[in-house]
């Protein structure tokens, strides 16, 4: 009669297990480095998208070469100094809110008072985007404006008229809110009730 060797053992299985951890954990990080690259790029073109929408600028099924142009042609990054209104002459794509806000020297820690939407700390510059007709004139602002909502910091993108004062749009690019809320904020008719004010 032939021997029963099972193959059941403890090591043999722990040693299955810990190959087969050790193969996903490879495929998971190069893919995560290997499509960072190309996350960066979707994120800017989010980011061109949201800014041209709330322009006026976009229209339904935009490919990301006719957004790229567009944004090139209409739009113009510029970064402000926010205590003197004044624009400055720097590289808005080498500028980074996200690092300025944790740095307590390019950012202002704010009192409760000048801080309704709950954000602490505000930085020194902002990048703003000028929206330019075929004539290059400037017919709007593109403002990035963040703040706390229920459950998550929303951003958003808000259009001003040349004033400076009248919002000619608003919209929301990032939240995490749940679906109730975050579905208003999406909402056009409740974006509408800005526009004007």
């Amino acid at each position: 009669m032939a021997e029963n060797k099972s193959n059941d053992s403890i090591g043999k299985t722990l040693l299955v297990v810990l190959v087969l951890c050790l193969v996903c954990s490879i495929v998971v990080a190069g893919s995560a480095v290997g499509l960072k690259s190309r996350q960066q790029e979707q994120r800017a073109l989010d980011k061109q998208r949201n800014i041209l929408a709330v322009a006026g600028l976009m229209k339904q099924g935009m490919s990301a070469d006719e957004v790229a142009d567009i944004f090139k042609a209409h739009i113009s990054p510029r970064l402000v100094d926010l205590a003197s209104g004044e624009l400055l002459d720097k590289d808005p794509g080498k500028f980074n809110q996200a690092q300025a806000l944790k740095d307590p020297q390019q950012s202002l820690q704010l009192e409760a008072s000048q801080d309704p939407a709950g954000i602490k700390r505000r930085s020194n510059i902002a990048e703003i985007y000028l929206v330019r007709d075929e004539k290059q004139q400037i017919q709007e602002v593109v403002l990035p404006i963040y703040g706390n909502g229920l459950w998550s910091v929303m951003y958003a993108f808000v259009a001003l008229e040349t004033d400076g004062r009248t919002v000619k749009g608003i919209t929301y690019y990032d939240h995490g809110e749940t679906p109730g809320l975050g579905g208003e904020i999406e909402n056009p008719n409740w974006r509408q009730q800005f526009v004007g004010k």
